[in-house]
């Protein structure tokens, strides 16, 4: 169902602490701290956990893999989420799950206790098995960028990232692990930057994914609240790439919303609950499929870490709405 929180509560919406978005040189506080690489493993070791005889007590796994990705010339890295009894014969839906600006892949399993909540919810059945995937791609915003498009503000990753998490890590998963291929079976969401991520990739490529999760998404609608203006410029150097990058730019097309749910939330005393709000606003206009959410909390891992549940209810939850 739709929450939607008041025109008095967002107008007292508080100045954003300044490490709400942290750059990659500023303190980490409000952001999960960068998961480690250690005891990286081949990525298909868990393809035969559950073949054969059922175990007596089934327990989930998290793996880190290791990706050759041609296309930005060097090794990359994801953190996979297998759940309890995992089975290579069975198809699971699977969750693309992106970090926030300054983080890492695996902030969610390490910070954000992403293991311990999803087996909690799959084993009282308020989800479905599932798999999920927290892929590298550094402070890139889930674009192909070049170094020539726009004024570089020092901390972005510049690259075909883009093209690297649709043409290459999405194969790379559906052929190493047992995915439902489908978009029905394929979501995609993520925090703050990953927020938008979610947005520009799912909106983008709507023929690949189902649900869209944008919590706490870092997005501008050019009013004077923006923050960290100088990523917007260098995301939206022209209106060329304005008009494909920017998800109020995306979500004014009817076409790109077709079959798909939407789920938007910012903690109250987040000041981008305003864009946020702004954004939910735009999509019921085109009356889209979409859910707004606000609760008590700012930008930081304490609020996401207690929505949590409700993000996986969102994407695998067994007793969906309707509405």
């Amino acid at each position: 169902m739709k929450y939607v929180v008041s025109l008095a509560l967002l107008a007292a919406v508080c100045l954003l602490a300044a490490a709400f978005y942290p750059r990659a040189s500023a303190p980490q506080a409000e952001t999960p701290a960068a998961a480690s690489s250690t005891n990286d493993t081949a990525s298909s070791s868990k393809q035969e956990q559950g073949d054969g005889e059922a175990q007596a007590n089934p327990s989930s796994a998290i793996e880190q893999v290791r990706v050759d990705s041609k296309l930005l010339g060097r090794e990359m890295h994801a953190s996979v989420y297998l759940p309890p009894g995992y089975n290579s014969k069975t198809p699971y839906p699977v969750l693309y799950l992106f970090h926030g600006y300054g983080g890492n892949y695996g902030d969610y399993a390490a910070y954000l206790s992403l293991q311990s909540v999803t087996d909690r919810l799959i084993q009282s059945g308020q989800i479905d098995p599932l798999i999920i995937v927290e892929p590298e791609y550094g402070n890139s915003f889930g674009v192909n960028s070049k170094p020539d498009e726009g004024q570089d503000p020092g901390s972005v990753s510049i690259g075909p990232y883009e093209d690297y998490l649709i043409q290459e890590i999405i194969p790379y998963m559906d052929t190493h692990f047992s995915t439902q291929t489908a978009r029905a079976g394929r979501y995609i969401g993520g925090i703050s930057m990953g927020g938008y991520a979610s947005l520009y990739l799912g909106l983008n490529h709507r023929d690949l994914f189902s649900r869209i999760g944008a919590h706490s998404a870092a997005i501008w609608n050019y009013s004077s609240s923006d923050q960290f203006t100088d990523q917007r410029d260098w995301l939206y150097p022209n209106d060329e790439l304005r008009s494909i990058r920017d998800p109020f730019k995306l979500a004014a097309d009817p076409s790109k919303l077709q079959d798909m749910k939407i789920y938007l939330d910012a903690g109250a005393s987040d000041q981008l609950a305003v864009q946020d709000y702004a954004l939910y606003e735009l999509l019921q206009e085109q009356d889209a499929d979409v859910t707004w959410s606000s609760t008590p909390g700012g930008h930081n891992g304490a609020y996401w870490g207690g929505m949590l549940s409700d993000y996986l209810i969102f994407y695998a939850g067994t007793s969906l709405s309707e509405d």
